[in-house]
């Protein structure tokens, strides 16, 4: 879990440097409303404000009518992106704080901080995650006999551990996630939140990060097709619908230019559910 909010920081972090990125060549191509001040008349007998304006470097201000104005909005614009950048660099300031000081959690760092008398065998995190994920796979593979094979008369091809599968590219995606050490079922059904039929991820694999979030991986490789395309959207669609989020529980690898699996997303991808990339 720490690792996860680590790598949701440092997203947090580019996205803020972004958008101020943007918001600074904006403000940059409006200077001349910088030290533009409003003043908004009370409406009379109408419903619309009327405003003027004093630029910089005058003492007066200027009639210009009503919020439409263009330099009305201009004005209004520059205000927003000043303070909307002042938010943003606190916020920063705040995150880069909490990112540097920031120590991923180790357990044995917590035994040597514990009186000697208290101080056990601490498992490493691996054996605590084979325990774990020993008692997911037994569960959700019984599970998984309560619901019809999705398509077996298209499974042809045979992972390692004797799994039958789809399409060769599935079984580079299954044998790449298990060597990662990560426990994995292939097409494991879920139901959905809207009731229709269950989905049948290619690989539904248990977070190492905090032992209990199962963590989707689907393998896109026929967006050439129009129909294939369609199918894919309803998939997501009904995936969000159901609670999941891309990035967070929910991955897609698609195929290279030669239409086959990329293995590199593919290594991208392990790096993310285990937490070691920022």
């Amino acid at each position: 879990m720490e690792a996860e909010l680590y790598q949701r920081l440092n997203s947090e972090i580019l996205m803020l440097e972004k958008a101020k990125q943007e918001y600074t060549a904006r403000l940059e191509l409006l200077q001349d409303y910088k030290h533009s001040f409003l003043r908004r008349a009370k409406p009379g007998k109408g419903k619309y404000y009327y405003y003027s304006v004093k630029r910089s470097g005058s003492k007066t201000y200027d009639y210009l009518g009503a919020s439409g104005h263009r330099i009305v909005k201009q004005v209004k614009e520059v205000r927003f992106l000043e303070e909307a950048i002042r938010r943003i660099n606190r916020d920063l300031d705040l995150m880069k704080s909490l990112a540097d000081g920031f120590l991923p959690f180790d357990p044995s760092h917590v035994n040597e901080s514990l009186p000697a008398v208290y101080r056990c065998d601490v498992p490493p995190s691996s054996k605590l995650y084979e325990i774990e994920a020993g008692k997911w796979l037994s569960r959700r593979l019984e599970d998984q006999k309560h619901f019809p094979e999705n398509y077996p008369e298209k499974k042809n091809h045979r992972t390692s551990d004797g799994i039958w599968v789809k399409t060769v590219s599935e079984v580079t995606l299954y044998e790449m996630v298990k060597s990662a050490g990560l426990a994995l079922i292939y097409e494991l059904p879920l139901p959905m939140k809207d009731y229709g039929p269950p989905l049948y991820p290619d690989v539904t694999v248990l977070s190492p990060i905090d032992m209990k979030t199962e963590i989707l991986i689907e393998y896109v490789g026929r967006l050439d097709l129009r129909e294939y395309r369609e199918e894919f959207a309803r998939r997501i669609d009904r995936y969000i619908k159901s609670g999941y989020k891309i990035g967070v529980n929910l991955f897609f690898v698609f195929s290279d230019n030669e239409g086959h699996i990329d293995s590199m997303q593919i290594k991208k991808v392990i790096a993310d559910i285990l937490g070691i990339r920022n």
